[in-house]
């Protein structure tokens, strides 16, 4: 029963953290920088272009997806 209740509690606290980021999502407070293969830097580039996007709001909406899962 207390298990139930702690998996409870801890989804509640999940769905708070995910409002939270959801209601800050244009507060662009820090940055993320990796390397990449440059031809699949400019192919993944040309495809977000292709579709009226970016790639850094493809790699953003990608990790609210993530976090929204919990898992990759």
């Amino acid at each position: 029963m207390f298990e139930h209740l702690n998996d409870i509690a801890r989804n509640s606290l999940k769905q708070q953290n995910l409002q939270k980021i959801k209601s800050n999502a244009s507060n662009l407070d820090d940055v993320l920088t990796f390397r990449v293969n440059s031809a699949l830097k400019k192919e993944f580039s040309k495809i977000c272009k292709d579709n009226q996007s970016s790639a850094s709001s493809e790699l953003k909406r990608y990790m609210l997806k993530i976090v929204e899962q919990g898992s990759l």
